[in-house]
């Protein structure tokens, strides 16, 4: 006697490292090389466009909500923190979590740019005896290229938002939510706290 459950979240967020698909390492480097130069954090991206994100933490409490719940069994949901977000919106909360002021709209590839800024990251590594991988690859993966397109790099329009419905889930009884700058601000911190990224103020 088992049953299945498929979870369909959005742009997942949390700790991971060396991952694809997982944006908070790769904006900390940009973020963390920027401030080396004496630089406020300049947005990289395009035009503003609405999306969904989901905590890392909240999608692991849906998982185990659904391992047990009669109501979730052999069914499919989808799964958001439960608000919508633009990162050109939550820039200056972003900013200010990396303890820097936001700086102007300056598009670019962080995916061809910041690769070769190897150097500069390890002594960042160096400098401030962080745990992170002083190798970029080990560190981010290939979420520079991810960060790209979730940040609308190369973008002339925004495109139409990609949003789904989460009724389904709440109502078979799973209704936790997390506030998506929030999450930003928390895991931001985190990274700092553990020595993944230099401190907030230095």
């Amino acid at each position: 006697p088992w049953s299945w459950t498929i979870m369909r979240p959005q742009i997942i967020f949390g700790e991971a490292l060396g991952s694809n698909m997982n944006a908070i390492p790769a904006l900390g480097v940009y973020a963390a090389l920027l401030r080396q130069r004496g630089e406020p954090l300049h947005f990289p991206g395009g035009p503003a466009f609405t999306s969904e994100a989901v905590d890392a933490d909240l999608l692991g409490r849906a998982l185990k909500w659904a391992a047990t719940a009669p109501a979730a069994a052999n069914e499919t949901f989808n799964v958001t923190n439960g608000d919508v977000f633009s990162l050109r919106h939550l820039w200056p909360a972003i900013a200010d979590a990396f303890g820097m002021e936001v700086g102007d709209d300056r598009p670019s590839s962080l995916a061809a740019t910041t690769p070769g800024c190897q150097d500069e990251w390890a002594h960042i590594v160096e400098r401030f005896g962080l745990c992170a991988p002083a190798d970029l690859g080990a560190f981010v993966g290939q979420s520079f290229i991810y960060a790209d397109a979730i940040l609308g790099f190369a973008a002339t329009e925004a495109p139409a938002p990609s949003l789904v419905s989460t009724i389904k889930i709440r109502q078979a009884g799973f209704g936790e939510c997390v506030d998506t700058e929030d999450m930003f601000r928390r895991l931001i911190g985190r990274f700092q706290s553990i020595g993944l990224l230099p401190p907030r103020r230095w």
